[in-house]
């Protein structure tokens, strides 16, 4: 069964399977960017809003 949770950057709307490749995206693509975590509890296949 796949997993009903995924990890969106907010900052460019990328998704990723994992809090860690979301973290190195972060890291890697935003390093100056003020960054806020928080849990979405929405369906992952609707579109979601994000910050740009």
């Amino acid at each position: 069964m796949a997993s009903k949770r995924h990890h969106r950057c907010n900052l460019c709307g990328r998704d990723f399977e994992t809090g860690e490749e979301l973290e190195n995206h972060v890291e890697r693509r935003h390093p100056k960017a003020d960054v806020h975590w928080w849990v979405v509890a929405e369906d992952p296949a609707k579109e979601l809003r994000f910050s740009r």
